[in-house]
């Protein structure tokens, strides 16, 4: 007999119960049954971030192509190829679930991914909330609808949620109701089915909207960032890789933080090379002095006057002494020739135009 303290009373230490608290002692625990453990091996279906196992959240503002990076990704992982940077493994079924988008408008975008990528997968299967009557994921009857429907139409190696604040219901402010959906994400674990869930941020654009505790059962977080205005470029935002677990020394790269435009028809990626704060803000001033210029000037409409850039600078870094701010000025300048960021003509100064390659399988990166 044990003494129960929720209860205060005596307890059988041969019931049901006991005997099945007792079993998790059975499990190893001491470094030495660790080592001797034969565990399988992640089985990866793109790069070193996305597993059949993976819980990834990727979170961006509204309006910033959240779908269209979706549908594409599927259509790359589904078909098995290469996108971006990130390495395919093999031929994967892919289940995407759009909660918001209108049929005409998903078809559309199901036709632009197609002709991106240059497929047609198989294994790509896409359901729209507009033909079934889909139950909010944070229900029972949502759970028990996301598990008719694997053992129907599966089995599935991957299934993309666009997106959380669209499929669930409630407030989304507090952990309770999604607290109410890991049955469900522990559940597609267990089944080996890979889960991206899509989310929107909220006023602050550094983070995901509502509770944080979202990102506690996740394997990966994925930050989608605005970026600087390009006309060349139809879609363009930065990734940033917030939580990784799979991260490691060897693989680092897969994740980097990058640029990813759309651009010609064609996805793109660059990696974002670390530079100083006065670099960045030497750069952003050069950015904003060509975009806010009223008509051509003496040196055309995509360059300005260096003086008149040092000028804008100086504006920035007012509070610093005059030598400071002169050689704040020519560290950035040399700092973004160096990079190839930027491009001199005599006087004039301007931004060099990206020679990235789009995705065809390979990518260079800068």
């Amino acid at each position: 007999m044990i003494f129960n303290h929720s209860t205060g009373q005596s307890q059988d230490t041969n019931s049901a119960d006991h005997k099945t608290t007792n079993r998790a002692f059975n499990r190893p625990i001491t470094l030495a049954e660790w080592e001797d453990r034969e565990l399988p091996m992640p089985d990866f279906l793109l790069g070193q971030w996305l597993t059949t196992t993976s819980r990834v959240l990727i979170v961006g503002p509204t309006g910033l192509g959240k779908t269209n990076f979706g549908l594409a990704l599927a259509f790359n992982v589904a078909a098995g190829k290469d996108f971006l940077h990130w390495k395919a493994v093999r031929q994967s079924r892919v289940l995407y679930i759009d909660g918001e988008m209108p049929r005409r408008l998903m078809k559309e975008r199901l036709l632009d991914a197609g002709r991106r990528a240059n497929v047609k997968p198989d294994g790509l299967f896409v359901l729209s909330r507009e033909d079934v009557d889909l139950p909010p994921l944070n229900s029972e009857e949502g759970y028990r609808f996301m598990l008719d429907l694997i053992d129907s139409r599966g089995p599935f190696d991957l299934i993309v949620f666009d997106n959380i604040q669209a499929l669930l219901i409630g407030d989304m402010t507090t952990e309770e109701q999604w607290a109410k959906v890991l049955p469900l994400v522990r559940g597609l674990s267990k089944r080996s089915i890979g889960q991206l869930w899509f989310h929107h941020t909220g006023h602050d654009e550094k983070k995901s909207y509502g509770s944080k505790a979202r990102e506690w059962q996740m394997d990966t977080v994925i930050l989608m960032k605005r970026e600087g205005a390009d006309q060349e470029s139809d879609i363009e935002f930065g990734i940033q890789f917030t939580k990784a677990r799979e991260r490691t020394p060897r693989n680092r790269s897969d994740f980097d933080e990058v640029t990813i435009s759309l651009r010609d028809d064609r996805w793109h990626s660059n990696r974002v090379e670390k530079m100083s704060k006065d670099t960045g803000d030497a750069l952003r001033d050069l950015e904003a002095l060509i975009r806010d210029q009223a008509e051509a000037g003496p040196c055309g409409d995509t360059m300005v006057l260096r003086d008149d850039w040092r000028v804008r600078s100086n504006v920035t870094w007012s509070a610093r002494k005059p030598e400071a701010r002169k050689k704040a000025f020519n560290r950035a300048n040399d700092a973004l020739a160096k990079r190839g960021t930027i491009v001199v003509n005599g006087n004039c100064v301007g931004l060099a135009k990206r020679q990235d390659k789009g995705t065809g399988g390979t990518l260079s990166l800068h």
